[in-house]
């Protein structure tokens, strides 16, 4: 097999290939280049090479059709195939091809490649392809298979003599809104490849994104009072766009604006509504129904050359017309009228050469170049410009993943600058032998001995074929030397290596061994970005999406990732990625993983009692500490008494957010049980209320209640009173509400007292009778640990504090109700210490919660997690049914004993 490279190969424009196999010679495509000198294919080249039995033509593009008039007066007696929509597109291009040429050979003094008359021979001899999509030829059998693309592009698949051999042509995977994607020839294993590569170095945007961002642009700038302008390639863009504009139209999603259809748009969009079963089904269905589905009537109008002037003088609208490169035609002519207007807009949509037009047009919206030229005169670019990525061209993961099913032995690259091809071919795994072709070489391949297939060594397909099986595949792994899970989608496999080469969210290509993989969550065939967003959700904040997972719908059995979404009934990407995760924090024991990769997971009561208490480390429980902070101080941005957020014990399990109001005591017991449990729904975080009081803004509300002639108060912090030195006024009691309602504080005149809060404070703060030498700060909170210790007390946290400038230890229980139960062993760490003793006066609800749940027999049926009531010293439970008398009396007396608090028992 010999492949020689005419054009096109280190290139995008001039494709044309000649193929030498079997003894048979072939013919693919002659195009033409768009700009420079050198317009044509290295035709000389076939002088050299064997005379060609037939002429393939792949689509209908100038750059694969632009040079066969030439051809065929070279061989007018070698026939031509085409598909029936690409011939009857030939048709049209190949004339309004020779206008251009005609008019840049008079502008530029040079001659035309080709004459009308070779034109109108090369367009009455063309054969079409037949509909059985095989031909043979010589000792070659030809098929075809869609490519996508355009209207009737094809690639050929060539088989003679033991060799096989693909030409893809220009590709398109995703469907557009008109033809359907590529047709992917499972099983066909060619010896060689030869595809494109015009975006090799590219990952597409989402085509959804894009296609409404080109629609709202375009409505913004008609409602603004400009034109917005379209330079659309007339075969493809132009119809997608057409059905872009009208849709959103249709779906009220834009307002109603005229477009006009200028150049050879018109024409192109007629051959498609002739050929209704070659594109996609709803379209079909609309042309059978409507007729023209392109230039609807009372919305696009095909405008005239002599109706030009008339257009801009008119009502605004979106002009979309040939050529998409803004080299000529139509789009050049309104560019220059309308490029100087700030009100107006060029909206690029398709692939730009690196000398067009068009791609210095883009160049100025990038700030490269300061000025356009257009029909040799510069314009300054005034108007808005704008890319979107409609592309009818596989992406550089699309035609790796190609590469990947077709399992070739060489492949050879075409149809794109350098750095495209290299890139794509620094992807594609070398065993298939990616080669970057060069114009004007030729490519030997040596035939095996056996006579089947060519000499190289090929990957043995059924060799490592669990690997390939993952290929478009989400992979949960866990990167080396970290301790969390990462989410890649597989895009190909190294069998040497025994690992999958994957893409993240960002574009990134990374090798993951397969001993990093967790999990295979499933295929995915949607668009990156929507996949990005949903993982960005779960691996952010998984609690919300487990907390709807009913866990006691699995059975107790031994269960794949795949019987767990489906006992679950789960479809949703989203909870999938959420189930997956929480999996990887079970147990080794309750998982197995096999040789071929399948995890199994062993189900039981306790496991699932676990899941569903949130008791397992499951990534992402809660959000991180800045995003926590941050929904903190938006949720209580217009609090009155809120201050700031913080987090305490970082990376401990006693980490926690901590929430300082400037009178915490103003803050009742249910508000904060309200916050608690709105921020841990909103974060995954437990909170704590600091104690602490601005005892300077104590100072300002005093001023802004009395007025400056109160003196100054004395500021009882730890009794939780102000004493102001001057007598009782007449509106006292209404005063004192007040104070109380926004301090939380009481208010005490000269002269009056408050026995029973003394009496209160007095209980609180203990001091032994018997003096003892003072301990510094430190060792006397390791006296207090020893103290406890020695008590068999349980206490959580001890601090030192300044009280009306007295230092005093602060110790803390699981609840008040606890710690006033020691009150004698308060006073006999006092004496330990020297100072005085108090206790924090607000329970640790996280540790009642979890000891009630602990304490309650799992055959009671808890059907939540239990809630607390600190007002009323309760801790709630809703069971499904009410246990025996004794056995919940005897509960409630060990949670009473443990945590002060009583059990409520509710169904």
């Amino acid at each position: 097999m010999k492949v020689s490279i005419l054009g096109g190969g280190s290139e995008v424009g001039a494709s044309c290939l000649h193929i030498n196999m079997a003894d048979t010679n072939i013919l693919v495509d002659a195009g033409m280049r768009m700009h420079g000198e050198e317009l044509l294919p290295a035709l000389g080249m076939l002088d050299t090479l064997r005379k060609p039995d037939v002429i393939l033509v792949t689509h209908a593009h100038a750059d694969h059709i632009g040079a066969l008039p030439i051809v065929h007066s070279l061989f007018p007696d070698v026939p031509m195939y085409a598909t029936p929509p690409t011939a009857d597109l030939m048709k049209m291009m190949m004339k309004d091809s020779l206008k251009i040429l005609e008019q840049r050979s008079r502008e530029t003094n040079t001659l035309v490649p080709y004459t009308e008359e070779q034109v109108n021979s090369l367009l009455e001899s063309l054969l079409l392809f037949p509909e059985s999509g095989s031909l043979r030829v010589g000792n070659v059998k030809i098929t075809s298979y869609r490519a996508g693309h355009i209207l009737g592009a094809v690639m050929f698949l060539f088989e003679g003599e033991g060799e096989r051999l693909l030409i893809t042509g220009d590709l398109s995977f995703k469907a557009g809104r008109t033809i359907p994607g590529a047709q992917v020839p499972h099983d066909i294993q060619p010896d060689v490849v030869i595809m494109e590569s015009t975006y090799g170095n590219r990952a597409h945007t989402d085509r959804n994104t894009e296609e409404r961002r080109l629609a709202e642009h375009v409505s913004e700038v008609i409602a603004g009072g400009g034109f917005a302008l379209i330079p659309a390639f007339a075969l493809g863009r132009a119809q997608e766009v057409l059905l872009i504009l009208q849709d959103y139209m249709e779906k009220g999603l834009i307002t109603e604006f005229p477009i006009y259809v200028d150049g050879l748009v018109t024409p192109i969009s007629r051959i498609y509504n002739q050929y209704p079963h070659f594109l996609k089904g709803p379209v079909a269905h609309r042309i059978r129904k409507n007729g023209d589905v392109f230039l609807t009537e009372g919305r696009c109008k095909a405008v005239e050359p002599k109706e030009r002037n008339e257009v801009l003088n008119g009502k605004p609208g979106c002009i979309v017309a040939s050529s998409g490169m803004l080299t000529g035609g139509a789009s050049s002519w309104y560019a220059e009228r309308l490029i100087s207007d700030e009100r107006n807009a060029i909206f690029i949509t398709g692939y730009q050469d690196e000398e067009s037009p068009g791609r210095k047009l883009l160049n100025v919206a990038d700030g490269l170049e300061n000025e356009l030229e257009l029909n040799g005169t510069s314009y300054q670019v005034k108007c808005r410009v704008g890319k979107y990525g409609l592309s009818a061209h596989a992406d550089a993961n699309e035609m790796n993943r190609f590469i990947q099913t077709l399992n070739p032995t060489y492949t050879l690259l075409v149809h794109g600058d350098d750095e495209a091809r290299s890139q794509l071919g620094s992807l594609i795994d070398p065993r298939f032998h990616p080669i970057l072709v060069e114009n004007g070489q030729s490519y030997e391949f040596e035939k095996r001995k056996s006579g089947k297939g060519i000499v190289g060594k090929r990957y043995k397909s059924n060799e490592s074929m669990k690997l390939r099986e993952k290929i478009g595949s989400l992979l949960l792994y866990q990167p080396e030397n970290e301790n969390n899970f990462k989410l890649v989608i597989c895009t190909g496999v190294h069998a040497k290596t025994n690992s999958f080469i994957c893409q993240t969210f960002k574009g990134k290509q990374v090798r993951v061994h397969t001993g990093q993989v967790a999990e295979t969550v499933g295929k995915w065939n949607r668009s990156i970005e929507e996949l990005k967003e949903a993982a960005g959700q779960v691996f952010t904040f998984v609690r919300p999406f487990l907390e709807k997972i009913n866990w006691d719908a699995l059975p107790n059995q031994i269960l794949t990732l795949e019987d767990i979404f489906d006992a679950l009934q789960i479809t949703g990407i989203e909870d999938k990625l959420a189930v997956a995760l929480a999996l990887q924090s079970i147990p080794s024991e309750n998982r197995h993983k096999e040789q071929d990769g399948t995890i199994y997971y062993k189900f039981d009561q306790n496991l699932k009692r676990q899941l569903i208490h949130f008791e397992l480390p499951i990534q992402a429980l809660k959000v991180n500490p800045a995003s926590a902070m941050e929904t903190v101080r938006n949720l209580l941005a217009s609090h009155p008494r809120f201050i700031r957020c913080g987090v305490d014990d970082l990376g401990t399990k006693e980490e926690r957010l901590t929430i300082y109001f400037d009178f915490p005591d103003a803050v009742s017991e249910s508000e904060r049980k309200e916050l608690y449990d709105l921020i841990k729904k909103e974060t995954g975080w437990t909170v704590s209320f600091s104690n602490s009081v601005r005892q300077d803004l104590l100072q300002t509300t005093l001023l802004r209640l009395f007025g400056s002639s109160i003196g100054s108060p004395s500021i009882h912090i730890n009794e939780r009173k102000v004493v102001v030195p001057i007598d009782r006024p007449n509106d006292a009691e209404k005063l004192i509400n007040q104070f109380k309602k926004e301090t939380g504080f009481d208010l005490q005149f000269k002269g009056e007292s408050l026995p029973s809060l003394q009496n209160h404070v007095q209980k609180e703060l203990y001091q032994a009778n018997t003096p003892s030498k003072r301990l510094e700060n430190n060792e006397a909170i390791e006296e207090a640990k020893k103290w406890a210790l020695d008590r068999g007390i349980t206490i959580y946290k001890t601090g030192i504090k300044q009280l009306n400038g007295q230092t005093i230890m602060e110790v803390h229980f699981i609840s008040p109700e606890i710690a006033i139960q020691h009150e004698t062993d308060l006073e006999e760490l006092s004496y330990r210490i020297g100072m005085p003793v108090t206790f924090a006066k607000n329970p640790k609800q996280n540790e009642i919660i979890r000891i009630t749940f602990e304490t309650i027999p799992h055959t009671w049926g808890l059907k939540k997690n239990p809630s607390i009531h600190i007002d009323k010293k309760l801790v709630t439970v809703k069971l499904e049914s009410l246990p025996d008398e004794a056995e919940q009396r005897e509960i409630s007396e060990k949670i009473k004993g443990e945590t002060g608090y009583s059990l409520d028992v509710i169904v």
